[in-house]
């Protein structure tokens, strides 16, 4: 016998490759895409990968998506949060409707800054892409990733384990 139980809508704000519409789908076919919602008092960094830092006054441009249980998991899977490489966060935001909702991110353990590889920054590029946001906020991101680059342990191992991927200079139209 089926729960006729109503599932509770979670929602999910993406700020790197998961605002990349074409990976989404592959990796949580049943997200929804609810729009661009920034994020303020914050930045995006990369330490590697993407990461988000509070910084009063600033903005981190970003996407809201509605997701199931499953979704959850599999970005669960995709963030390495069982390898601690990402922490779950919750935030309240306020909907355009009025809405107020908790809504999942993740948080990388890290505090290294390294420059993102092309093909991962290339992924992120069509996710601004895909959601209309500002180019400019992720070509700030590149710039701090190299003039402020710091190789952590943590960077040093992955890249140990992955091979020295070829880094992004800069963003090309």
């Amino acid at each position: 016998m089926r729960s006729t139980k109503k599932r509770v809508a979670k929602y999910y704000w993406a700020y790197g490759s998961n605002l990349n519409k074409a990976q989404m789908k592959l990796r949580c076919p049943k997200a929804k895409v609810v729009g661009p919602f920034p994020l303020e008092d914050g930045a995006l960094v990369f330490r590697g990968v993407a990461d988000v830092e509070g910084r009063k006054g600033s903005v981190v441009p970003g996407g809201l998506w509605k997701i199931t249980p499953e979704c959850e998991a599999a970005l669960d899977r995709y963030e390495g949060v069982a390898w601690k490489m990402y922490d779950k966060r919750y935030i309240v935001l306020k909907m355009p409707n009025g809405k107020v909702v908790d809504c999942l991110f993740y948080k990388m353990r890290s505090r290294g800054i390294m420059p993102p590889s092309e093909t991962y920054l290339n992924s992120i590029i069509q996710g601004y892409k895909d959601f209309g946001l500002d180019m400019s906020y992720l070509e700030q991101a590149v710039e701090h990733s190299w003039s402020k680059k710091n190789k952590t342990a943590v960077e040093k191992r992955r890249y140990m384990r992955w091979g020295q991927p070829s880094l992004a200079r800069a963003l090309e139209e």
